[in-house]
């Protein structure tokens, strides 16, 4: 199914052909013993190449049957509706081709009746038959818009309307059909009403096995009668049968026999060779159409609401974790300070040089965490002592503010986190994710059955159909790799998935696994410390989340060496938790931020470089926090992407910039940190214009970057290039 969608010929090719086989069925079947008007809705609904491929299969049946004469209202009003499409695109539009369709009838109608001599006594029977099939056309081009956007059909929502008017129509449609031996509508409502008892449950079996039933009653009062049954076999499939598919099917045929039994002669062998190939025509249809491309949802605020409490309990669990992380380091630096801090109050510069300081009475006494300076009468430097005792008070009286200053924005910044945790317990956001009860059950079976120990799943899929799942453990308990994990899933399920970043919070584990998109990023870095220093301050992280997107996140710390590559692993680390806790990029810079600026005393910061790149659309969001330009080239042409706002930690409100990019297969972005100078640019324009192999591009400008530099003072040096390629192996197993 994925296949066919992302090939747009064979996509238009078969809608075509469904186009031509709906005109030539429909065109000769009955509603409520006239013509229906089924193949004109059709034809009115759909796109311009569709509709004419359905006039051509009504014509063509038309032709074969020597039914041209009884059907000439009806052609002259689906040719009318392919000529005025063939001028205008407005009318593929849901309220315009409604409109548009029941013009059509009722023009072909009236002109037709005035012709033959008829037209004053057949004028309200076409308003009538105008108006209805103009409501089916519009609900039809509703139910098809909707559902190729979302691949939701929910009976609950408003847009549950149309896909009823619709199923009711061809339901009626169908069952008109004159086959030998077979009903074809009682099979299409039967398969329809297994599958919505197999994702619905009862009251989905009840709802579309009695439209359904209703559609037969306006084909023929025998056949509507032989339908009765299928709501209470809906009823009944669903309630002991759902979400197993054989199982249903066995459960939907033996209640249709049984209460067949029931009926008498009203219940024939046609009824039920028609029932039972219902029944077969769902299990033949099941492999193509399980809940990512047909996901029928009737209590799914209820079924979100549970899962959002699980990630939402999980990211501000994951919150509390950095609440806890940052309070240590905090109490770690303040330790190290504090030693530094006392050994410059004690030193007393006076009384250090006194040569008389062996013998000397005086000095520095601590009394209740207080200092009393103490100078003999016979002290020969009593008046400089006294300014340096002085000086030693202000010392440690300005060391008391400022810890009590730090201690209380620390305090301040933990009881920050904790409101973030609770708003994110009680608030949520859906996202894009269809989520699936069905894919949560076959996962959880699997992990079962390899005795992998799990807490919960959460899994479903994207708007582009690809699988993501979420699996949670609890911290310790997990003996397996998340490659392992990925693998007993991806045989499961039949699909090539992807392990993304693994993040902790305070008390459980999330492994990720999602299906790779249609592009791919290869990734290439080189980085060098500057003159002088063993640790290089850059730090850089390449990631997934869970749903395929890639985070490529690079930071420079302040200075270079040790201390500055602790700053930029300490907001990379936070980040990536962050992000893959379930945070957007925006506010994960704003948490980091306020951890950074609370850290210490001491002056620290870094910069924050991300790129997010989505696979389906190619498109790429940069998040810049006081970081040097990212290079883009587009086809032939080179972008520079820059930001004026100040790094991480230097002010309490975090200041981002943000770019969304729309990229193509081949094209190449180039980040690096502030060791490469604007002087540069030039250079790595004409090497991105002249070369394509992203390897050897990130080498040159890492090993060039000291010849661009113009200060004497080298610094640290880290350049990351991606290129992007379409996946070859985003394929079924």
């Amino acid at each position: 199914m994925k296949k066919i969608k992302n090939n747009v010929i064979l996509l238009n090719v078969l809608q075509m052909l469904l186009s031509f086989g709906g005109g030539f069925l429909l065109s000769g079947s009955t509603l409520g013993g006239v013509k229906s008007f089924a193949d004109i809705s059709l034809t009115g609904a759909v796109n311009l190449p569709c509709a004419a491929s359905a006039f051509s299969g009504a014509v063509v049946r038309c032709v074969l049957t020597d039914s041209v004469g009884k059907c000439i209202v009806k052609l002259c009003a689906m040719a009318a509706i392919v000529i005025i499409k063939m001028f205008s695109t407005v009318f593929d539009k849901s309220l315009p081709c409604g409109i548009l369709t029941a013009s059509a009838v009722l023009a072909s109608g009236c002109g037709i009746s005035w012709i033959i001599g008829e037209f004053p006594e057949k004028l309200i029977f076409y308003i009538l038959y105008g108006m209805i099939a103009g409501v089916t056309a519009y609900s039809a081009s509703e139910l098809w818009s909707s559902f190729s956007m979302e691949n939701i059909l929910n009976p609950k929502d408003k847009k549950g309307n149309p896909a009823g008017i619709v199923y009711v129509i061809l339901s009626a449609s169908l069952c008109s059909l004159d086959l030998p031996y077979f009903n074809i509508g009682l099979a299409v409502i039967s398969a329809i009403t297994i599958l919505a008892s197999c994702f619905l449950g009862g009251y989905g079996g009840i709802i579309f096995g009695a439209l359904g039933a209703s559609g037969a009653f306006f084909s023929s009062g025998e056949t509507g009668t032989a339908a009765a049954i299928l709501p209470v076999a809906g009823l009944i499939t669903g309630l002991i049968g759902k979400n197993n598919f054989l199982f249903s099917t066995a459960a939907y045929t033996v209640s249709c026999f049984m209460l067949g039994l029931f009926m008498g002669d009203a219940y024939n062998f046609i009824y039920a060779i028609s029932i039972l190939g219902g029944s077969v025509l769902f299990l033949a249809a099941v492999p193509y159409l399980k809940d990512r491309d047909i996901f029928l949802q009737f209590n799914r605020n209820e079924n979100f609401s549970e899962r959002k409490c699980i990630k939402t309990d999980f990211l501000s669990d994951v919150i509390e974790a950095i609440r806890c992380d940052s309070g240590k380091i905090s109490a770690a630096i303040a330790a190290s300070n504090a030693a530094v801090k006392n050994e410059n109050e004690c030193i007393n510069g006076v009384c250090e040089v006194c040569f008389r300081r062996d013998v000397c009475t005086g000095g520095i006494t601590e009394i209740s965490g207080d200092i009393v300076p103490v100078i003999p009468d016979d002290c020969i430097s009593r008046k400089e002592a006294a300014d340096e005792f002085e000086r030693i008070l202000r010392l440690r009286t300005t060391h008391r503010i400022m810890d009590l200053r730090y201690s209380e924005e620390r305090r301040f910044l933990s009881e920050q986190f904790r409101i973030i945790s609770d708003i994110i317990r009680e608030t949520g956001e859906s996202g894009n994710i269809c989520y699936s009860d069905s894919l949560v059950k076959r996962i959880e079976t699997s992990l079962k059955n390899h005795n992998i120990k799990f807490q919960r799943v959460v899994a479903g899929y994207t708007q582009t159909e690809r699988i993501t799942a979420e699996i949670f453990f609890s911290c310790g308990e997990i003996a397996d790799s998340a490659e392992r994990i990925c693998g007993i899933l991806s045989d499961t399920l039949g699909i090539r998935l992807m392990p993304s970043a693994v993040v902790s919070s305070a008390k459980e584990l999330k492994i990720g696994v999602y299906q790779p998109g249609i592009y791919e990023i290869e990734i290439h870095s080189a980085s060098k410390c500057a003159a002088g220093c063993k640790i290089c301050g850059d730090s850089a992280s390449v990631f997934t989340d869970s749903t395929g997107k890639q985070y490529i996140v690079l930071s420079d710390g302040m200075g270079s060496g040790k201390n500055a590559a602790v700053d930029s692993h300490m907001v990379i680390g936070m980040f990536r938790r962050l992000i893959c806790g379930g945070m957007k990029p925006q506010s994960a810079v704003r948490v980091v931020n306020s951890v950074m600026v609370t850290k210490s005393r001491e002056e620290s910061f870094a910069t924050l470089d991300a790129l997010i790149i989505d696979p389906d659309s190619c498109s790429a969001v940069s998040v810049k926090s006081g970081a040097a330009p990212t290079i883009i080239r587009k086809g032939s042409d080179v972008i520079k992407l820059s930001s004026t706002v100040f790094p991480i930690g230097i002010v309490e409100e975090a200041e981002l910039h943000e770019t969304e990019h729309s990229l193509s297969d081949g094209d190449i972005i180039i980040m690096f940190s502030d060791g490469i100078t604007e002087n540069a640019y030039l250079f790595i324009k004409e090497l991105l214009l002249s070369r394509s192999d992203i390897k050897e591009i990130v080498r040159e400008i890492a090993l060039k970057a000291e010849v661009f530099n113009p200060s004497v003072r080298s610094d640290d040096v880290t350049v990351i290039g991606m290129k992007v390629v379409k996946s070859i192996n985003n394929k079924n197993m």
